[in-house]
């Protein structure tokens, strides 16, 4: 029985952690876009670069 390379044992974990941060991203729009606020928009900007990579 062959055994997973590191790539293919963490690969659940990070697309989950990365649906996790899309999702936080996506809600920290919304909430700067509807209150106006540069904060949480500026963090979700963050967020997305260091999504990406």
């Amino acid at each position: 029985m062959p055994h997973a390379s590191a790539g293919e044992r963490h690969r659940r974990p990070l697309a989950i952690v990365f649906g996790l941060v899309v999702a936080f991203l996506v809600v920290e729009v919304v909430g700067g876009i509807l209150t106006g606020s540069l904060a949480l928009l500026s963090d979700a900007g963050h967020m997305a670069t260091d999504a990406v990579g």
